[in-house]
């Protein structure tokens, strides 16, 4: 049988004498709670219900093999474990890496353990209950009904999926009786040093050796002699590392050790851990009266992202590590160097895996949605909790206690707000060596925190610059910005942004490439700002804001098809440059465009670089030239923001189009180190400049929704030059009338930019509100194909297949105008010439020209859209041009 999640759960701290416990037990709900009344622990009935279940999967996912999404209460599983019988001199121990929310173990019906918390682990020793070689009967009863005084997270109704029951890993673990209990690195690199404290348990007075080696030749092997005390006794190690390598996100080395424990009978308890090099702190830069956060000395740049951490088919748990993996590698291809991993406790290779590929945590602890006593006690018993078992991670920056005052509903009184400072402070002390945050707040209510972040949520060009203004202007000593309660206020903690995006939650199925662009841009213009979290990584359930989508395949944002070589990377990259003006702008033709470019260094040290900017124009008939370009020196300061000597200018076209000003920053050998953009539309809003052809053709042009007859209602996308959209098969006519001076034709040429149509309600698979959807960015490996025939005089010319129903950074003037965000199409054109152009059985200068474009025939007709002049990724409406 093929065991789920076969790797070691905890590499940070990993023995040899080892099986894990994944796979198939036997399992039974218990809605009526009577299984402990009936002893189900001691008759066996787990096992003979019939029923099974796949750990380490919540009984609500897909892999579990129950996916019972509607239950709440008991569960119980069931299963023979056989002891190893080579385990001689070693005491079995059963783990588990976590059970939502309360548990109770029985082995061969004694209980063993017990545990009250969906996110720490436990154990029970078996020994005295199985001898290697022996085969026992493990039951477990797991409760969960989200009570809101646990730490539910998002597993709360008006969130995501729950996930309940054994959701991590069970393994047994072989070790001696004196064995190692637990070992944390605090690493000091001024000093190339790393102190390790080593906790040994050991049940009576004996003579022990404790020693630590480098499996790397890294530092020299140390022993200590040390003496059990009949329970759990401390000691420290210093290891000298002169020449230590450095843990970052670009260079993420990590340091392994073997921490043996020896006995006087020979007994040796060997642990296999690592820890990186690395010194996380805050502090001032320059002459600046704001502190920076701070990775090994210099200020970082934090460009991330928000993690849910759900899977669609396991839900809280990875359906493999090659998942969780996939994961950082996605974040890096983004360009990032952090993840917020949102309010939960993750999987231990979570963190082992942004430790090996250099992905910076900020760490939530899951939200409660009550204040009460209880409450309190859970999230004090879960910080010391959280630390104890993930100190060792180096990608751990910040411990996030609370996150948008979630269940500190007394948070407006003096006793919420000294007992949220005193559980910051008791974070503090249990880890010295990270930072700490109380509350990532959404309400402007910080109480005692080393980082001053803020949430926002605006998808307004405009209205979000003048937020963030406003921020940056209120961020300051002395001020209350922020910050909560009488005495309460900022001192010069690095102010960063902990989530922002223009897609939240509630805003449903539409494309972000767009204000994640010039949201971004935005925040990068603020040399105070020192990172940012966007919400989010990949698309959850209902929610589709991620850079992924929910199965973690890819999505299209467009912008390489604007700027070469242009992705996400480039957005999210510590150097930075971009333009101070709107993502776009109507200018008159003729009219002067004007912007100041910058550029922000969090990158390497540049004494000189160019900033080079081209404007390249699409015309009325799709084609596309430079139109103006230019080049001028910077002098980027690092850790700081410099504004070009002089603004990006140049006068329009003289008639309508549009222009993408694109901006690269080199080096002095030419070499582009950053690449971002702006569009404007070329447009004389009282009408003055009509588009033109650049030949001798005769043009006629239209408004799509000038149409003689639709065969389905019209959705009206804007007003003229918007957008005409039908769905269903169906189809649309026009009558186009020619210029009566026309005496002969020797060719017609149509144009047009058209899509295909898709209903809002076929692409939201799980709408659990009467929510807004459009794009298919975030489907799953699906596509709105559709086949579009066009007929003049009735007579096909052509057959159009149109791929999708696209929206992305492509459909500027949808964004620009508002219309279904990014919505575009594809830019079509037909020639009619010769026998095919005789068939049409028209009189130039007397007859109309018919022109029907239909998706009732054969293919997959779905509707289409047709784009006037001011929607979609071209400038220009249906088009005939004759000769």
């Amino acid at each position: 049988m093929t065991i789920p999640r076969p790797e070691h759960p905890r590499p940070d701290f990993r023995r040899k004498a080892w099986l894990n416990l994944n796979g198939t037990w036997h399992f039974s709900f218990d809605a009526m709670a009577h299984g402990e009344q009936f002893r189900w622990h001691e008759t066996g009935a787990v096992s003979r219900s019939g029923a099974t279940i796949t750990v380490p999967f919540p009984w609500e996912s897909r892999l579990s093999g129950q996916g019972r999404t509607d239950y709440k209460g008991a569960g119980w599983y069931e299963r023979e474990v056989t002891i190893p019988a080579e385990w001689t001199g070693l005491e079995p121990v059963l783990r588990f890496g976590a059970v939502d929310w309360s548990a109770r173990v029985w082995v061969n019906g004694r209980l063993v353990a017990e545990n009250n918390n969906g996110f720490l682990p436990f154990e029970a020793n078996l020994a005295g209950l199985a001898a290697p070689g022996e085969t026992v009967r493990v039951t477990v009863r797991a409760y969960d009904i989200a009570d809101a005084a646990t730490l539910v997270g998002k597993q709360v109704p008006r969130w995501y999926t729950h996930s309940s029951g054994i959701w991590q890993t069970v393994w047994l673990e072989g070790r001696p009786a004196a064995h190692v209990q637990s070992v944390r690195f605090s690493p000091d690199i001024r000093n190339g040093q790393a102190r390790a404290e080593i906790r040994i348990a050991a049940p009576e007075e004996t003579e022990l050796e404790l020693g630590l080696s480098s499996p790397q030749g890294l530092f020299e092997a140390l022993s200590l002699p040390v003496t059990g005390e009949g329970n759990v006794s401390s000691h420290d190690l210093v290891l000298d590392i002169p020449e230590a390598r450095l843990w970052s996100p670009d260079d993420p080395f990590l340091h392994d050790v073997d921490v043996a424990l020896t006995s006087a009978d020979g007994a040796v308890d060997v642990v296999h851990a690592y820890f990186g090099m690395r010194e996380i702190g805050r502090g001032k830069h320059g002459d600046n009266e704001y502190e920076y956060i701070y990775l090994n000395g210099d200020p970082i740049y934090l460009a991330g992202a928000l993690d849910q951490a759900f899977h669609p088919d396991g839900l809280y748990t990875y359906p493999s590590d090659d998942v969780i993996r996939g994961d950082m590698e996605l974040a890096r291809a983004m360009g990032l160097n952090m993840l917020r991993c949102h309010i939960k406790i993750n999987d231990p290779r979570y963190y082992y895996w942004a430790d090996r590929l250099g992905v910076i945590i900020h760490y939530d602890m899951p939200g409660p949605d009550l204040d009460s006593p209880a409450m309190r006690r859970v999230c004090e018993e879960t910080v010391a909790g959280m630390i104890e078992r993930d100190f060792n991670h180096p990608s751990i920056m910040l411990w996030v206690i609370f996150n948008e005052t979630w269940g500190l509903s007394k948070l407006d009184t003096k006793d919420g707000q000294e007992w949220v400072r005193s559980i910051v402070n008791e974070a503090r002390a249990l880890d010295p060596t990270r930072l700490v945050e109380d509350n990532s707040p959404c309400n402007y209510d910080h109480v005692e925190t080393d980082v001053n972040s803020w949430h926002f949520y605006i998808n307004d060009w405009a209205a979000a610059r003048a937020h963030v203004q406003n921020v940056v202007d209120r961020t300051h000593p002395g001020s209350g910005f922020n910050y909560i309660g009488e005495g309460n206020v900022q001192d010069t903690q690095p102010l960063m942004n902990s989530e922002y995006g223009g897609i939240s939650a509630a805003m449903g199925d539409m494309d972000i490439s767009w204000c994640f662009k010039y949201l971004t841009t935005d925040l990068r213009r603020h040399d105070k700002i020192c990172g940012y979290v966007y919400t989010e990584l990949t698309d959850i359930e209902w929610e589709h804001n991620g850079f992924a989508k929910y199965d973690r395949s890819g999505k299209v944002f467009g912008y390489d098809a604007l700027v070469s070589d242009m992705s996400v990377a480039d957005l999210n990259a510590p150097l930075f440059a971009g333009l101070d003006c709107p993502p776009c702008q109507t200018v008159r033709p003729r009219g002067n465009f004007a912007a100041w470019g910058f550029v922000s260094n969090w990158g390497p040290d540049l004494e000189q670089a160019a900033l080079e900017w081209e404007a390249v124009f699409t015309d009325s008939l799709g084609y596309t030239r430079t139109w103006a370009s230019g080049t001028m020196s910077v002098e980027p300061r690092r850790f700081g923001v410099v504004s070009s000597p002089e603004p990006v200018s140049f006068s329009a076209p003289d008639t309508t189009g549009l222009l993408t000003v694109v901006l690269r920053l080199c080096d002095p050998d030419g070499n582009v180190l950053h690449r971002n953009y702006v569009n404007a539309e070329v447009w004389d809003e009282d009408g003055g400049a009509e588009p033109r052809t650049l030949d001798e053709r005769v043009r006629v042009t239209w408004d799509p929704l000038d149409y003689v007859q639709a065969s389905w209602p019209i959705a009206n996308r804007g007003d003229a030059g918007g957008k005409l959209a039908g769905n269903g098969p169906g189809s649309v006519s026009y009558r186009i009338r020619l210029p009566t001076t026309l005496s002969a034709v020797n060719g017609l040429e149509f144009l047009c930019e058209v899509g295909s149509r898709a209903s809002g309600m076929e692409k939201l698979s799980w709408p659990p509100r009467n929510w807004r959807s459009h794009t298919p960015q975030t489907m799953k490996d699906r596509q709105f194909p559709t086949t579009v025939d066009v007929y003049l005089q009735d007579v096909k010319v052509d057959t159009w297949e149109l791929p999708d129903d696209p929206a992305d950074a492509r459909g500027v003037l949808s964004h620009h105008r508002g219309m279904e965000p990014g919505s575009h199409g594809y830019l079509q054109r037909v020639s009619v010439r010769g026998e095919r152009l005789a068939a049409l059985n028209f009189e130039p200068g007397t007859s109309d020209l018919d022109l029907r474009l239909d998706s009732t025939g054969t293919g997959s007709p779905r509707g289409f859209s047709v784009y006037g002049a001011r929607a979609g990724a071209w400038p220009l409406g249906p088009t005939i041009l004759i000769d």
